[in-house]
């Protein structure tokens, strides 16, 4: 029997701040304590599969480029992208299948106040990608991009 190598790394999965407290870097503060937590458990490194808040302005462009934009600053075009990259982390890489979201035509409908009235593809707000309609189902893709925040010794 073999025994599994120790953790490295603390997984980020998600962070959500309410909009009546957005504006307070509590984003910034969570990733902050994520690093302190991972450091207390002797953790390098925290990871987080980061969803680009203004991914779903570009539904079209694949992650791949998304994730090379710039602004002329040098920093990130996407804000959660660059309030991650402006505490230390660095961009792994993009990710265009992190979640797959496959449900009857009729749920999407119902999520998004929009009809799917034949197969196709179809863009509805929130979407980062563009959701595929095939025979009553629909399928969305939804990209991500993979950033890494090393933890200090």
């Amino acid at each position: 029997m073999t025994s599994a190598a120790p953790p490295t790394a603390l997984m980020a999965l998600a962070i959500s701040v309410a909009p009546a407290r957005q504006g307070q870097r509590l984003s910034s503060r969570m990733i902050e304590s994520f690093k302190a937590n991972a450091g207390a458990a002797g953790l390098r490194s925290v990871i987080a599969p980061v969803r680009p808040t203004l991914k779903e302005r570009y539904p079209l462009i694949p992650i791949e480029r998304y994730v090379e934009w710039r602004r002329a600053d040098g920093s990130h075009f996407d804000s959660w992208v660059r309030i991650h990259e402006y505490i230390g982390g660095e961009i792994l890489g993009p990710a265009p299948e992190s979640m797959t979201l496959r449900a009857p035509v009729a749920d999407w409908e119902e999520w998004t106040e929009m009809q799917f009235p034949e197969d196709g593809e179809y863009i509805f707000p929130g979407g980062l990608a563009p959701l595929v309609v095939r025979d009553g189902i629909g399928v969305h893709v939804e990209p991500n991009v993979w950033i890494v925040h090393r933890v200090a010794d």
